[in-house]
């Protein structure tokens, strides 16, 4: 009961973080590149590269930080959705393709990245 509701007060505050960073996205940056996802995940997968690198056991660090913060803050389904959408426009085929790499290739390099530097 505890790992549960550690992952749902986790999950909570990592929604508010990534709603904050899309809010201060879509007010400071006008683009068809969805940037706040790109950063959410970014941010997301080098914090998870950084827990793997310390090997971190800790009973609550998995649910409450991994599951619950990280799951609550990067997005595969919103990520999902905006690759949906940019395909069906079919003006956005360099954007797509743009965008899957970075998206993929970019939140493997910051895991890798936090994973080495620690």
């Amino acid at each position: 009961m505890l790992t549960l509701l550690l992952v749902c007060i986790g999950g909570g505050i990592g929604a508010m973080i990534r709603g904050g960073i899309t809010e201060i996205c879509v007010n400071k940056f006008s683009s068809q590149f969805p940037i706040a996802t790109f950063i959410v995940n970014i941010i997301g997968s080098f914090t998870i590269g950084i827990i793997l690198g310390h090997a971190l056991h800790i009973s609550w660090i998995n649910p409450f930080l991994v599951t619950g913060i990280l799951g609550g803050l990067t997005t595969f389904s919103t990520l999902a959705s905006e690759l949906v959408k940019m395909i069906e426009a079919k003006t956005n085929l360099p954007l797509f393709i743009s965008y899957s790499i970075l998206q993929y290739a970019g939140c493997f390099a910051a895991c890798l990245i936090g994973y080495k530097l620690f």
